[in-house]
């Protein structure tokens, strides 16, 4: 894995893990529900994402296998934002190609 696949994996992860943070704060203050899909969805998708990408001693199907769930997981919590998800594509293009 490239710097460049590292630096754009742990970024999203990133990205998934602040919105996990902000949605699930959301949805708690305006008790508008969801929180079990905002903060489960997005926190998992960050950790996979980031565990995958950073974790270089990891065998690499497990770590391949983190970063895919990873960045799909988080696609349908992050559709609305349009960038995101083109991000995660970018990721999942990436980790396919290599």
């Amino acid at each position: 894995m490239s710097t460049a696949q590292r630096r754009a994996g742990a970024l999203l992860g990133g990205i998934y893990l602040l919105a996990a943070a902000v949605e699930t704060t959301r949805a708690l203050v305006t008790g508008d529900g969801g929180l079990a899909f905002w903060f489960g969805t997005l926190t998992t998708a960050g950790l996979l994402t980031l565990l995958g990408a950073v974790r270089q001693d990891l065998p690499d199907p497990w770590r391949r296998v983190a970063v895919l769930t990873g960045a799909c997981l988080g696609m349908p919590a992050t559709a609305w934002t349009l960038i995101v998800p083109l991000l995660a594509a970018a990721v999942i293009v990436f980790e396919l190609r290599r």
